[in-house]
């Protein structure tokens, strides 16, 4: 059976976050944004018990990763780093890094907790930072690596799924672009999280009563906005 939960997650803080530093490569997280990580915990309910993490490659993700659930982590929860959740433009802020490099990072290597972690890197091939070819930042390109996304979760054997990514490709893998003139009016916020399970037919994700009741819908920051426009608007 597929999982009967996914929960999708925001990033915390980036240092491209702040004034437009999108000519950063794969930039970590500010030091506010190790704090929005540290409130997950409190913040994050208890059950469904998580069952797999997963997270797009780029460092700000994997710090949120696993500085944002130690105790899943300290407990033995794999944690899997999956390139095809990387974000939607092909600026430098949003490009990432070889896994040689991800794997000797130690800043990637601790939990918030003090705990070892290992991540999976085994999936990211040679071309994951190319943004070339399934990797493109066109809107169709990135909508079939959104289907393909939901198709893979579907797939898993594991109850609870949570993801961390990015504000851009949210919008992609829900298919929620709430708002005026075509425009995305749900900005999700730094660590928002949010949760789904299955449409009835096909692989479309559905967003539960309470998670919906909980959100809050904003337009889009600076950084939002140019990578939709990047990626959406001009295709």
């Amino acid at each position: 059976m597929p999982p009967t939960l996914i929960t999708l997650v925001r990033h915390a803080e980036g240092h491209h976050n702040v004034n437009e530093k999108y000519h950063l490569r794969d930039p970590y997280l500010t030091d506010l944004g190790v704090q929005q990580c540290l409130t997950l915990p409190s913040r994050f309910p208890p059950s469904p018990p998580i069952s797999l993490l997963v997270t797009s490659p780029l460092k700000r993700t994997i710090q949120t990763t696993i500085l944002g659930f130690p105790s899943p982590i300290a407990s033995g929860i794999s944690v899997l780093a999956l390139p095809e959740l990387q974000e939607t433009s092909d600026l430098q802020c949003d490009t990432g890094s070889d896994p040689g490099i991800l794997a000797a990072d130690p800043m990637l290597k601790t939990t918030s907790a003090g705990g070892k972690v290992y991540i999976d890197f085994s999936g990211l091939d040679e071309g994951w930072t190319s943004k070339t070819g399934r990797w493109a930042t066109d809107a169709e390109t990135l909508k079939e690596r959104a289907r393909w996304v939901r198709r893979w979760l579907k797939g898993r054997v594991e109850e609870h799924v949570v993801c961390v990514l990015h504000g851009g490709f949210l919008h992609y893998i829900t298919e929620d672009w709430t708002g005026s003139n075509d425009l995305p009016g749900t900005r999700w916020t730094n660590t928002e999280f949010r949760q789904y399970t299955w449409a009835e037919e096909g692989d479309g994700l559905v967003e539960t009563k309470e998670s919906r009741e909980n959100r809050c819908d904003i337009p889009l920051g600076e950084t939002e906005m140019m990578e939709f426009i990047q990626s959406h608007l001009k295709n």
